[in-house]
């Protein structure tokens, strides 16, 4: 994080996995001592964010969605204490050969995201659900009606372009349609054929007309450089002076 600040990015969507951070391995002193760190550096963590491989909040397996439910609430109390006011969750994953049927997932899903709320209201918490390809609910049409049916606001949107963009979304026209409920943005390449997250420039995501939108529909939210490289810092930076007009992007569309 601290190189990151030297590059001008703050604002930190933090992974929350065990050995980097993680809720089990700090104690309360470990947890004062890390937002006073925090607050003296001028270090901002936007939200935790659960990598979701191991959990899943519309699991059939009732005891495993309650852990997944349970180790999110650990992740709210987790970020209250490092004075950051969100966690960003992926809303479950379904099988792509052979799902439940999707009334039945939903109700799963809104039970475990009504859990939630609960503690995010106590806490002073907001959830930005992620859009996501192996989730019940992948596309921006599916999470506004399904949002529709569940209206609150603590429950915003986390807009994946690049997520968007394997799902074969038109991204600004998303983001118009989502203005109201849109939270935080995460920003990284990709094409409708491959799945990835890539410096800006590698794919085929139109970031020109995604930041009109943004404009347009005067976001106020948090952008997210969400890169997954083995040369990061390059990749933050050139990505970042992409996004800013100082370096004109390559797209393969």
């Amino acid at each position: 994080m601290r190189k990151m600040q030297e590059i001008g990015l703050n604002d930190f969507d933090a992974l929350v996995v065990p050995g980097h951070l993680w809720p089990d391995e700090l104690s309360a002193a470990d947890r004062s001592s890390l937002a006073g760190t925090l607050r003296s550096e001028g270090l901002r963590i936007e939200s935790l964010n659960l990598p979701a491989l191991d959990l899943n909040l519309v699991s059939r397996v009732e005891p495993f969605r309650q852990y997944s439910v349970d180790l999110y609430i650990d992740t709210m109390q987790l970020a209250s204490d490092l004075g950051c006011g969100a966690i960003v969750v992926v809303p479950g994953r379904v099988s792509s050969l052979f799902p439940p049927p999707k009334k039945d997932t939903e109700l799963l899903l809104r039970d475990s995201l009504e859990q939630l709320l609960r503690v995010a209201e106590r806490l002073d918490q907001k959830l930005y659900v992620e859009l996501h390809p192996q989730t019940p609910i992948p596309t921006t049409a599916a999470m506004l009606a399904f949002f529709d049916a569940l209206p609150h606001e603590r429950l915003l949107i986390a807009y994946d372009v690049s997520n968007a963009e394997f799902v074969g979304e038109d991204q600004a026209d998303a983001v118009r349609q989502c203005a109201a409920r849109l939270g935080q943005l995460h920003l990284s390449d990709g094409t409708r054929s491959q799945w990835r997250h890539d410096r800006v420039g590698l794919g085929s995501v139109r970031f020109d007309e995604i930041l009109k939108a943004l404009n347009d529909v005067d976001f106020s939210g948090v952008p997210v450089l969400e890169i997954i490289s083995s040369t990061p810092l390059d990749d933050l930076r050139a990505s970042a002076q992409c996004l800013s007009g100082r370096q004109e992007p390559h797209h393969d569309r």
